[in-house]
């Protein structure tokens, strides 16, 4: 039985990807194939070239806007996106190399979108790093990748759950990990108590969430494909919170764990 593994998009709370893969890793759970959009693609691209869960691990927790503020650089001519990818790629290229994906130790591919046909776009050939890039360019924010003869924004806008895709690349039995439930920006979680605190969006918060709510609603369509479905709580820990990398790593382990009966049973 060929196991897979898609991981959804959803920025900071991606990281709690790392969470599920820990566990699956101490309980001995193989997965052969995998497959994720976004954040997810990031994470999934590092995991089938071969880093533990220990390694992204170490990589997430030292995440924080003091590390990423020094990666955002302003597209000059702003013709398709505020902000360019150069400084962007070049820190990816320290997680992720610079492999071709049949060089990846596990098969893997991620999503991306045609921004002028509104298609799903399955990379899995030619160099990994440009299809993370593209399957994570969130359009207006990023300036949008050429890809061939498409241009590329994130794959969240078709297929934010790439569990089908998993399923193409050879997998038989599905575990789909998706963070992109109850994205509301104005609850926070203190002490263990969710509460809700209302104040203004700022522009990036609105661009993010228009298309992130759209994802989520198409993520939990996909996440009934599964043949495992990890939700973790992720209460209180919004797109941008790349500060709270540890919690949301625990997040991912809390949630995999209350699966693991599940998981045993796909064997």
């Amino acid at each position: 039985m060929k196991l897979g593994l898609a991981l959804s998009g959803g920025a900071a709370r991606g990281l709690a990807h790392i969470g599920v893969i820990e566990v699956l890793e101490r309980n001995n759970i193989p997965v052969e194939v995998v497959t994720g959009t976004s954040m997810g693609a990031i994470i999934g691209a590092a995991y089938s070239r071969g880093l533990s869960a220990a390694e992204l691990k170490a990589q997430a927790l030292d995440i924080g806007w003091q590390q990423l503020a020094p990666l955002i650089e302003l597209n000059p001519l702003q013709t398709s996106g505020i902000f360019g990818v150069r400084r962007v790629k070049r820190k990816l290229r320290n997680l992720i190399g610079d492999p071709d994906f049949s060089d990846l130790e596990k098969p893997f591919a991620c999503v991306a979108t045609d921004i002028f046909t509104g298609e799903a776009v399955t990379l899995s050939s030619g160099k990994v790093l440009d299809a993370v890039l593209a399957s994570m360019a969130l359009p207006l924010i990023f300036k949008v990748p050429k890809m061939g003869r498409r241009y590329l924004v994130d794959g969240g806008i078709t297929d934010p759950l790439p569990v089908g895709v998993c399923r193409n690349l050879g997998a038989e039995k599905v575990i789909a990990v998706n963070v992109l439930k109850d994205l509301a920006l104005s609850v926070s979680k203190r002490n263990g108590v969710a509460r809700v605190e209302l104040r203004p969006p700022n522009i990036f918060q609105v661009l993010s969430q228009v298309i992130y709510i759209a994802s989520g609603h198409l993520a939990a369509a996909g996440l009934k494909e599964a043949d495992v479905a990890i939700e973790p709580d992720m209460t209180g820990i919004h797109l941008a919170d790349f500060n709270l990398a540890r919690q949301a790593v625990i997040c991912g382990e809390k949630a995999a764990e209350q699966a693991l009966k599940e998981i045993r049973q796909l064997r």
